[in-house]
Formats: C-alpha cells, structure tokens, sequence
C-alpha cells in the first residue's frame, strides 16, 4: 500500500519510464529496420538499369489489378507483379533508345478505336467474346465530359493506359527485329532438303533401366566432367540454397475418424425430418447434386444402396475417401443414353432485349405461324447449328452446359419446347428425340459430411516429435544421423531461390515462405539446423496442422557459374549425368553389332522406322537422326547415349533424291515464320536476360 501510495505522488515518474521504454521500443525497431535495409530505401523494391520500383506503386498495381484474384495464390500474384514491371522497365527503356512512343491518337485508338489493345479487349470482353464496345463508350463520353471522378476508376484506367503503351511498344520493337529478317537461298534449299529427303532404318534400344543399382556408381568426377562440356548449360542467374528436411505428417487417429462419423450421425434424424432439404444441406455444410447420377458416378461405398433404398430414405454415416458422409435420396428416374434437340441461340443473357427476342421467337412458333427451323436459320447465333434449322444431333449426357442437360434429360419432355438461360445466352429448346437403350437409373441425392480431422492431442503428438529432432540436432549431418537411428527420412529441397513460395513436395503459400525466409537470413549458415519447427496448415483450408518441418540449410548455391553441388542438387541434371554413367556402362557391354543378339542380351526392342525426314525427331532423340542421315546403307552406328536409352541404328535406304525446285517461296517463309516466332518468343526476355536487375521482394515479402 506504501509503494501504491508513493506512485500515485510521482505519477510523473512512471509516465517518464513508460515513455523511455517505448522509445526504446521504437529505437530497436528502426536499427531493426536500418540493418535489414542496409540503409537503402525502404520504399524501393528494386532496380532495373538503375529505374526503381517502387513499394507503394507495385502494391498500388496489384491491388488494383488482381482484386478479383483473392482466391489466386498472394505470392504467384506478386510474382506475375514483378515480371510486368521488369518488362515495362526493360521496354520503355529500349524504346527511348531507338526512339519509338505511343502518341495520344494511337493511345486512343488502342482504348476506344478500331485498334482495341488486346489488354483492353481481354479486360472488357462481353458475353460474345468480343470487347465490350458498349461499356467502353459510355467510359470514354465519361472522360471526354470530366465525370470520369470515381478515385478507384480513374486510378485502374490510369494504370491500364500504362500497360496498353507497354504492350504497344513490345509489339512494335518486336515487329522492328522481325521485319529484319530474311532468308537467303541457300538455306531455304537446306529446308527443303531437310523435309523432303527421307530414308528407312532400323535400330535397337536399350533403355536405362537394364543397368542394376550399383552398376554404374556416378563420383564428383562424372559432374565435373560433365560440367566441362556443358559449361553454361546450367549457370545461376541468383543464389539459390538447398534444404535438408524431416517431416512429421499428422495422421488422424482412429479416435478422431470416430468423432467425425458421430457428428455426422448425429445429423441422421434433423435430415430426415427437414422441411426444406436444401436448407438443412446449407446449414450442415452439405451439397445437392443437380444432377442424376449414375452407379459409375456414385461413391462404391455407397452406390448400390442409393440406386436400391426408396426414395427419401437416409444412407449412412458411410467413409468415402477421408469423410464420413450421410446421403438422402431426393429423387430416382431412368435416364435416356443420348438426346436429339434443336434450338436457337441469341446470346448475351444479361441484356433484356435479349429475352424479348426469344420470348417473341417462341410465341410464334407456339402460335404457328412460324416453323420452328426457318426461325434457326434466320435468327439462331449459333452458326453451327442454326444453318442446319438448330439441329444439334444426338448427343450424351453431359455434352452441354448444365442448364441445357438439365431440360434435354432430367426435366423435358420429347416434342415440347423450353426457354432457359445459359453462359451463351437465352436457349429455347425443342427434344425432337430420346434413347433408352441401358435403361439405365440414376438417383439425385444430398449429402452431408464431415471429414477426419486430426484432434489437438494428435497434432501435439507429431510436433512434439519434431522439438525433439531440434533439440538433439544441431546439424544437418546429425538430423541425417538420427533420421537413419529413428526411422524417418530426411530429404532434400529443389534449389529454392529468395524469392520462392513453393518448396518441392511441401507446398506453397505463406507456410513454404517461411521456410524459405529463414534459408535466406544471414545468420543462417550451410549445415546448420532451424530452432524453430516449420507449421504446414491444412491445404484443402481445414484449421489444422497438417505436417510439421525440422529445416537444415544443406547448401549454398552462389549466382554464376554452375558446380558440381548444384548439378547434384538439380534433379534433371543428375539425371542427366547418372544416365551418361549408365549409357558409358551399356556401350562397354555391347561386343557385336548383331541387333537381335543385343536384343536378348538386354531384353531391349528393336524396331524399324520408314519414311522419316531429318527433322522428324524419334522420341526426342537429335542424336539419331543426326547420325542415320550420315551413314551410308547398311553401316551400323558406334552405340549412341540417347536420352531414353543406348541406341544402335543401320539405314536400310540411301536418302531420297529430291530435286530443289527453282520456286523456293515456300520454305522461305517457312524459315522465316520460325525465326519470327523465335524473335517473339525470346526478344524481350533477352533485353531482360541483359538488364541489370536489382530485386530486393525478399525483404518485403
């Protein structure tokens, strides 16, 4: 009470300590701040040939942008995020270069003219497909009378306009390079060469998989060795590391799978005596097939005793996968196998005067005065059915959007006609025919479920075997150790870079970002073990763990120059190096060149290939077609390391003699086309390839 009273005297005091301490607060976190910045600016995401790129303008970019994309992965957001403003850096600076711009006129033209910007048309595509000319009007005559003022309106089409000059000048420094192209006369002939002259040969392959384990042992020389001929085939255009993991999968118990089939048992007699089946679905988190389902498409658990039980009678609790569901059968008909129909189509369901047509259409077929099939023709936008008098033909359920399924096999009847909405537009429908031939019943039903979820206690038990591993392991070469003494396995990662959100097997989202964060911290050292266990939640969105992660930075990959580590730790270029050391195996083996003897001796296929031309590649295998066109009848090749297998190969014909015609316009403009799609292809990921870019996202995000 003294102390009580002698603070409520000095008061002053404790304001005075409350303020240093949170000052202190403060101050931690901005020298925080300044050592994870390194003193750059804070608002600078990155450079490219020295253009920054701002925090608040990338972040203004993708809220504006990608609003409709909640449900889209955050991190590939950012990611395509990134790649546009790189690419609009790369290209304005080229394009001040050589002096190319979008001029007001031009801009307008691309937004409003007869010249839609493929970024605008995607962006205001109506229900046709088309740009929504409509829509784009009434935006324009908004702007022209200055009541273009909604903030968020104006900010989207501001940032558009930007990416409209963006594509505008990609598309004109591309057209420039591919303008520059020509095709000389010797290599037009070459083309026609290489597609015209053809042989027939044989060949035996041995694939892979007949050396055994332990046959052909790969050592840091084959890498290296194979690094020296592929000098630059891997190069690393950023650092990248690899990660050493356990995992702890949590596995529901068979106490958790119990609670989950007595919460949905317990629903049994609230479904059975619900007024509105639909409502009760809803409240329990359940779902109404609209369709009729047949047994194939019902649950085999389940299926005979839908297609058997009467009607409104309740089925289970029943496990279907990782659920216990309960069913109640709504309704039960035989289905026909195909349905004939015609109809006529005006489209855009949205637009009222689209309904009035199809009401007016349908009033006068009803009224007779109009047949059916002169009204297709006429006035269907459908043009492949509306020619033939709407005649879609026979076809099978599932064939059409649900809607139109729904009136041709569950509710229409044959010879009348139906007026119903669909993505396309308003449909009205004529059954002209329906076959049963299986006879076939399928039953509409509802079904409610709860899915096996791991209890806290069963969580608890998995992440208290992972604080264990932390606890013991201080290394990755421990964390190994112990996986072999305790029974689980410790993997290895991809090469993740800084930037990554998605770590091999172990997913994506904001769970893998953590980890990678936490292999790129620079207190974290090659070999050393995280202190703190990685939590997976749910990826199907239950709110549970669904694994837990003891991390060990295994190595650091350096930007550059490719090592032997990496080549190690790239799961193509292992390949790549342990099927050389297979293929240099075979080749040692092979003693003859009698096919069908290295056939027996290896269990390999031998097969003859006729009629192909140099650039039809068998299999993805260049070698054989480089080599067979250069061996004359009858020779037998050196063994070929292929990609697949050791290949033996022998043409059984000389090469086709074609005579190059002295009008040679085609394979010019074959060639050509190939060098432009390539120009198109790869012209600005070369300019970006070449820009020296500085990214900074993995201090932000």
């Amino acid at each position: 009470m003294a102390l009580i009273g002698t603070i409520r005297k000095n008061g002053w005091i404790l304001i005075v300590a409350m303020a240093l301490a949170l000052g202190g607060f403060i101050l931690m976190d901005v020298m925080s701040n300044s050592q994870r910045y390194s003193a750059g600016d804070v608002n600078t995401l990155g450079k490219v040939n020295d253009q920054e790129i701002k925090r608040n303008e990338f972040e203004n970019y993708e809220k504006l942008i990608f609003t409709k994309s909640a449900a889209t992965n955050t991190f590939q957001i950012r990611t395509q995020v990134w790649d546009y403003f790189v690419q609009e850096a790369v290209v304005s600076q080229q394009a001040e270069k050589i002096g190319l711009g979008v001029s007001k006129d031009e801009l307008l033209d691309l937004e409003f003219g007869n010249n839609i910007s493929s970024v605008v048309a995607e962006r205001f595509k109506g229900d046709d497909g088309q740009p929504n000319r409509a829509t784009l009007a009434s935006i324009k005559a908004a702007i022209d009378e200055g009541k273009f003022d909604d903030p968020t309106n104006r900010a989207y089409w501001a940032v558009q306009e930007k990416e409209v000059i963006k594509k505008r000048l990609e598309d004109k420094i591309i057209a420039m390079a591919s303008k520059g192209m020509y095709t000389p006369t010797w290599q037009a002939e070459m083309a026609f060469k290489e597609n015209n002259e053809r042989l027939d040969f044989r060949y035996v392959m041995i694939p892979y998989d007949r050396v055994k384990e332990g046959e052909a042992p790969v050592s840091d020389a084959d890498y290296k060795a194979f690094l020296d001929e592929n000098p630059h085939l891997y190069d690393q255009s950023e650092e990248s590391r690899v990660v050493s993991y356990a995992e702890f999968t949590v596995v529901p118990t068979n106490a958790d799978s119990a609670l989950s089939r007595n919460a949905v048992a317990g629903l049994i007699e609230g479904f059975r005596t619900a007024k509105s089946d639909s409502s009760y679905v809803l409240a329990n988190n359940g779902t109404i097939d609209g369709d009729y389902k047949t047994k194939t498409g019902l649950s085999p658990a389940v299926a005979d005793t839908l297609l058997r039980m009467p009607v409104g009678s309740i089925v289970g609790p029943y496990l279907d996968v990782n659920e216990w569901k309960i069913a109640k059968i709504i309704d039960r008909k035989v289905l026909p196998d195909s349905v004939r129909a015609r109809h006529i189509l005006i489209r855009n369901a949205k637009n009222p005067a689209s309904e009035a047509t199809a009401d007016s259409l349908m009033a006068l077929i009803d009224s007779g005065k109009e047949r059916f099939d002169s009204l297709a023709v006429k006035n269907s936008q459908d043009p492949g059915s509306g020619s033939k008098g709407g005649d879609l033909g026979w076809f099978q359920l599932g064939a059409m959007v649900p809607e139109f399924n729904e009136i041709c096999f569950y509710t229409g009847e044959q010879g009348k006609r139906y007026k119903v909405a669909t993505q396309f537009g308003w449909h009205i429908i004529e059954i002209t025919g329906k076959k049963f031939i299986k006879n076939e019943a399928g039953v509409k039903a509802a079904f409610i479920g709860r899915r096996i979820e791991p209890g806290k206690s069963t969580q608890q038990a998995a992440k208290d075997k992972a604080v264990a591993l932390i606890q013991q392991a201080k290394t990755v070469t421990d964390m190994t150790t112990m996986g072999g003494q305790q029974g689980f396995l410790v993997q290895n990662s991809p090469a993740i870079k800084a930037n990554d959100f998605a770590v091999g097997s172990m997913g994506s989202g904001e769970d893998a970002r953590n980890l990678v964060r936490w292999a790129f911290e620079e207190k974290t050292t090659e070999g050393s073990v995280s202190k703190e266990v990685f939590v997976f939640r749910d990826a199907q969105g239950g709110y549970f763990d669904s694994k837990y992660i003891v991390a060990g930075l295994r190595t650091i990959l350096p930007k550059g120059a490719s090592k032997v580590a990496l080549i190690k730790s790239l799961q193509e270029a292992d390949t790549k190096v342990k099927n050389r050391k297979k293929g240099e195996y075979i080749k040692s083996k092979i003693q003859s060149n009698d096919f069908s003897a290295i056939a027996t001796q290896w269990n390999a296929r031998q097969d003859t290939v006729k009629s192909v031309s140099f650039m039809q590649s068998q299999g993805g295998e260049p070698r054989i077609q480089g080599i067979v066109f250069s061996l004359p009848v009858g020779q037998v090749s050196p063994p070929i390391i292929g990609n697949s297998g050791v290949y033996l190969v022998s043409p059984l014909t000389d090469k086709s003699q074609t005579q190059i015609p002295t009008d040679l316009t085609m394979f010019r403009r074959q060639v050509s086309s190939s060098a432009v799609v390539g120009v198109r292809t790869n012209l600005i990921k070369s300019l970006i390839k070449n820009a020296e870019t500085k990214d900074n996202r993995a201090r932000f995000f």
